[in-house]
């Protein structure tokens, strides 16, 4: 059976046993433009336009991550009590947008998973993990959203107004389960949120056959280019040469492509894509060109296709799709840092603003990169263990973060890198973080050293040797008010020990976010 078939027969699937297990629904909301429904959510799964707004929200996760600071993150449950799991008791107005483990089947055997929103007496969902973590036609969600393939879990969105509690049961109190991580937004008190009701209205239905088709073209192929574009430019550069294109007035950058010639690891690793907003002298984007588009500055890595809703590399080009706003103009240029002459391909759709401004609250796209070694004199230390950390991004200010590009050199031996957990602190101090992961891979959406390219998370390279990955936060975006600070644990593990590797790989990273206000990208000079 073809793919389109599958997705076809899940998704009737889908509607089918919704039907068949939900309570009566009730009207829709009369305000569907400005209420936070399930239409709402599932829009921004597949159209990114609205990617650089800044809103008041904060974005968490529930997880089994190990209290002791050590490399234990599977069964680390807060809230076991008998024969009921609770994986997340929160109030609202909030969504929650993200729910993964690492193993069903047998794991998880003679276990169910239930869902309650707004207090309700009766689950929403109901039913075995096995069930609604398939591929197989059993889950009411369908492919992609929900996958069980390198981690089972789903990105369906379940928003609520006024509380949501998800909790596994098992009669023999066991089967669990293991990784655990439930990632949320919550809202302001008063934000307009409508609960996920059942079945699903033929307003909805219609909305996530969009994301689902979106999210399948979006890693079957690179998206097709405007029918024309506002900038094509040839840019010449001599050795230790500034090519510069600007832009007048306000828009919207909505598609980018870049190609160089020669493409080596050289050119990749020293020609800096530097793009200025709104007439500010510092870059806002300050990036090599290889870790803006994924590929690092490795030949075999440059070789590797991929294609992802935000970011790509074809064969003879490189694109990123982050909505990229502008109010009084902006300054794209390619510093080519190499001793050799590179002559490069520019390529900008720019939606300009005519007759109108943007707005207050659409914030400026920044891409700041770093590059270290793991557990320098000069790396974080985090949790009881005082365990290195890569430093991904720091920043004051109000903004939002939307994701990431991580590179690592690990060249040395099949061991796993990824053991390492992602740390996310918004606006708060202190220990532990509201995010705080259970491993590398898990925030790539993967697991077990396996990794699959979705729309939002992926990889271009894997291990041995190069990795290199991508996630990107759509609804699950992290905005921030005064500051934020995403953290890797840099470690491995081995024998159950934790392991600094003695060779010091280094980790790289793009972090990319959208500010209030034009600043400077704050990336690593070399």
């Amino acid at each position: 059976m073809g793919r389109s078939a599958l997705v076809s027969r899940q998704v009737a699937a889908c509607l089918a046993l919704l039907a068949a297990c939900a309570p009566p629904p009730e009207a829709p909301g009369t305000d569907a433009d400005e209420t936070r429904d399930l239409v709402y959510f599932l829009r921004r799964l597949r159209a990114v336009d609205r990617l650089p707004d800044l809103e008041a929200s904060h974005t968490a996760m529930e997880s089994t991550w190990d209290r002791s600071g050590g490399n234990e993150d599977g069964r680390d449950f807060k809230h076991l009590d008998g024969e009921r799991n609770v994986l997340l008791d929160v109030e609202g107005p909030g969504c929650v947008h993200r729910l993964y483990t690492s193993l069903t089947g047998e794991a998880v055997q003679g276990t169910r998973i239930q869902i309650f929103l707004d207090g309700g007496a009766v689950p929403l969902l109901d039913l075995p993990v096995n069930a609604l973590l398939s591929e197989d036609g059993l889950s009411p969600l369908p492919y992609p959203l929900v996958t069980n393939r390198t981690s089972p879990g789903t990105h369906f969105p379940i928003p609520f107004a006024r509380h949501c509690r998800i909790q596994l049961v098992n009669p023999d109190k066991k089967n669990w389960g293991m990784y655990w991580q439930v990632t949320y937004t919550r809202y302001p008190a008063g934000t307009p949120v409508q609960s996920l009701q059942l079945p699903l209205d033929a307003r909805e239905r219609v909305e996530l056959d969009r994301v689902v088709q979106s999210w399948l073209d979006a890693t079957a192929a690179p998206p097709p280019p405007p029918p024309s574009w506002t900038v094509a430019r040839t840019l010449v550069l001599r050795p230790r040469e500034l090519g510069r294109v600007a832009l007048a007035g306000c828009g919207v950058i909505r598609e980018m492509r870049v190609s160089t010639a020669p493409a080596t690891p050289s050119v990749l690793r020293n020609v800096r894509l530097l793009i200025a907003w709104d007439g500010r002298a510092a870059p806002s984007v300050d990036v090599p060109l290889g870790y803006f588009f994924g590929h690092g500055d490795w030949g075999h890595a440059a070789r590797a296709r991929y294609s992802s809703l935000l970011l790509g590399n074809t064969e003879r080009e490189v694109y990123t799709r982050f909505p990229m706003p502008y109010a009084d103009g902006a300054l794209i240029a390619l510093d080519n840092r190499t001793d050799q002459a590179v002559q490069a391909e520019l390529k900008l759709d720019v939606d300009r603003c005519v007759g109108r401004s943007l707005s207050a609250a659409t914030g400026r796209f920044h891409a700041t990169w770093h590059r270290a070694a793991a557990a320098t004199t000069n790396s974080p230390r985090v949790g009881p263990l005082d365990i290195p950390a890569h430093r991904v991004l720091e920043r004051t200010g109000r903004g939002k973060y939307v994701g990431v590009l991580l590179h690592l050199d690990w060249p040395f031996w099949p061991q796993w890198w990824g053991e390492g957990d992602w740390l996310i602190w918004t606006d708060e101090q202190g220990w532990p973080p509201s995010y705080h992961g259970t491993g590398s891979e898990e925030y790539f959406n993967s697991g077990w050293t396996m990794f699959e390219r979705k729309a939002v998370s992926g990889y271009v390279t894997v291990r041995p040797g190069f990795v290199a990955c991508y996630s990107f936060h759509l609804n699950d975006a992290f905005q921030f008010e005064h500051s934020i600070r995403v953290l890797q644990e840099t470690v491995g593990s081995l024998g159950g020990q934790w392991l600094i590797p003695l060779l010091h790989p280094r980790w790289g990273t793009t972090a990319f976010w959208y500010g209030e206000r034009a600043e400077a990208a704050g990336s690593d000079p070399t």
